[in-house]
């Protein structure tokens, strides 16, 4: 078979069908529209879903939640171990002042027994030294016995 061409349309034919094609891009230009604007809608719908995703993986980040929570431990225990460490300071400084002071005091002890020793070996110089003290005196009320009874 030969290619013959179709025959040609008459003028109302051809308006008819233009405007049959008319309606047709008209229907599928708006068919168009609303799936484009499903399609924004969907779209939207994603971002929002994945947006929202995005937020609960950041939630529900075992890091990101473990330093949070270290975060709030460590404002709470800041102050607590703050305390402890002026608690530990003022102990030390305590100390080291009872640790002067008890150098002091055995210094002192030291002083005291060594003025004691130094009274006791006296005591015991004058207790060596009292007999001839005695004998001293004894001899000079001899003496002034015959010296006297030899004036009168």
């Amino acid at each position: 078979m030969p290619d013959t061409p179709p025959p040609a349309l008459s003028d109302v034919a051809l308006r008819e069908t233009l405007d049959l094609l008319g309606q047709v891009v008209a229907s599928m230009s708006a068919r168009l529209d609303s799936q484009g604007e499903q399609i924004e809608a969907l779209v939207e719908a994603v971002e929002k879903t994945r947006s929202a995703a995005n937020r609960t993986e950041q939630q529900t980040d075992p890091a990101a939640y473990a330093r949070f929570i270290g975060s709030e431990v460590e404002k709470v225990l800041d102050k607590v171990l703050d305390e402890f460490a002026g608690a530990v300071l003022t102990i030390r400084k305590d100390h080291e002042t009872t640790a002067a002071r008890l150098k002091e005091l055995e210094q002192a002890e030291e002083a005291a027994l060594e003025r004691l020793r130094r009274d006791l070996d006296a005591a015991v110089r004058w207790r060596r030294r009292v007999p001839w003290v005695w004998a001293g005196a004894v001899f000079t009320a001899l003496a002034l016995t015959v010296i006297l009874s030899a004036l009168f």
